[in-house]
């Protein structure tokens, strides 16, 4: 039996199928904070709490969290659209520069407007493909569960 190989752009398409949240991770590289777009995330165990994120290799958050060993997650309510879009599109400069946030006492950047947030410690990484999978151990979550939650489907933010 042959081996056949997927096409980047089919994976793409396949997984964009499925629906998920939209999150923003933080973090802090020791003088100022970072932030991207991830919708790469789910939890991994109730006992002890623990969740999981994707990371690209190249991200420039991912070097900060691994030093600092914490971050943040900021579920997105669906009117985020303008969040999720600046934490995903590669900016020159900082994306926090004229954005409110909370500084929490980990150093994770807590978001405005985020109806959820999960201060984490990095409590294992794994290098698979072209990722770092980050697993985190909530340490404490603040929460508003109001607001209709963000999608991210086909690529499109919903």
């Amino acid at each position: 039996m042959s081996e056949q190989i997927v096409s980047p752009d089919d994976w793409r398409s396949v997984m964009g199928y499925f629906a998920s949240g939209v999150t923003v991770v933080t973090g802090w590289d020791g003088t100022e904070p970072v932030g991207t777009t991830v919708s790469a995330f789910c939890s991994v165990s109730l006992t002890p709490p623990l969740l999981l994120v994707c990371l690209d290799h190249n991200n420039p958050a991912l070097a900060p969290i691994k030093k600092k060993g914490r971050f943040g997650v900021n579920i997105l309510s669906a009117d985020g659209m303008d969040v999720a879009m600046r934490f995903a599109t590669p900016m020159e400069t900082n994306r926090f520069e004229g954005f409110d946030f909370v500084h929490t006492d980990g150093g994770a950047p807590r978001l405005s407007g985020a109806p959820v947030f999960i201060d984490c410690d990095l409590h294992d990484t794994y290098s698979v493909g072209d990722h770092d999978i980050l697993i985190g151990r909530g340490r404490k979550v603040e929460k508003e569960l109001t607001a209709k939650p963000m999608i991210y489907h086909q690529g499109k933010f919903l």
